[in-house]
């Protein structure tokens, strides 16, 4: 599922070469316009959760592992407008909420666009196009390795 609300957009647009050349992963990113709310993108257990908010990784009990991360250079705000909702080691499903942001924060880094990329146990996956809705809409159809 979608973990934000916004309009999805190609890495290869994303100001951040470790993102844009798919070096941690292939996937989407989201250039967010919802209410600041992110959300586990599917079941699993939340396993990375920067302390600043900025990001997180999911795994699912399938294997596959899913990082979100808001914005591009977050993590230089050190946590300034972000909140976050969950817990690393917390079981999620799909469409919990995981971290809030304020969009005066996320106005202030170096991009607001948002990768979500599979880093792991994914053979190969299949994004939506146009705009998507955090919690409610299809983002990644992925094929398990």
């Amino acid at each position: 599922m979608a973990p934000l609300s916004g309009q999805i957009v190609s890495l290869d647009d994303v100001p951040d070469p470790v993102f844009s050349a798919r070096l941690v992963g292939d996937g989407v990113a989201i250039d967010p316009d919802g209410d600041g709310l992110v959300v586990a993108p599917c079941d699993g257990e939340l396993v990375v959760l920067f302390p600043t908010g900025h990001a997180f990784g999911i795994k699912s009990p399938e294997g596959v592992e899913i990082l979100v991360h808001i914005g591009i250079e977050t993590v230089s705000l050190r946590g300034e407008g972000f909140t976050c909702l969950a817990s690393r080691g917390d079981f999620l499903k799909a469409g919990d909420p995981v971290v809030r942001f304020e969009r005066e924060a996320l106005a202030r880094a170096v991009s607001r666009l948002s990768p979500v990329v599979v880093t792991a146990g994914a053979r190969s996956f299949e994004a939506v196009d146009g705009s998507v809705r955090a919690g409610r809409d299809l983002l990644l159809t992925v094929t398990r390795s």
